[in-house]
């Protein structure tokens, strides 16, 4: 019995599957790094030409009027939900009281 327990201990397939996936998942984290690197190059490259922090302005500036109109969206959405519960309440007391009245 002894002998059993000490070859379940010998081949062990599951820790070597275990370290076989280890070993060929740290190739992929390269990849990563790699594309950091690139968007690193890119960034320095455009904020080092007058072109380029042109071009990083106009960004801001869409990305700017872009969020004040999705804010002022907001904004509509928000009154007219609340138009929306005001009027669905009017509407819903106004029956509710009507029929009071019938009684």
């Amino acid at each position: 019995m002894p002998d059993m327990a000490f070859a379940v201990h010998v081949n062990r397939p599951v820790m070597n599957a275990i370290n076989d996936r280890e070993e060929s998942n740290s190739h992929t984290n390269l990849w990563p790094i790699a594309a950091g690197a690139l968007a690193g190059a890119v960034a320095g490259y455009v904020l080092s030409s007058p072109r380029g922090r042109r071009g990083l302005d106009e960004v801001i500036v869409m990305i700017d009027d872009f969020s004040t109109g999705w804010a002022r969206f907001s904004q509509s959405c928000a009154r007219a939900q609340l138009s929306a519960f005001e009027g669905w309440h009017s509407l819903r007391d106004g029956i509710a009281s009507k029929s009071i009245r019938t009684r």
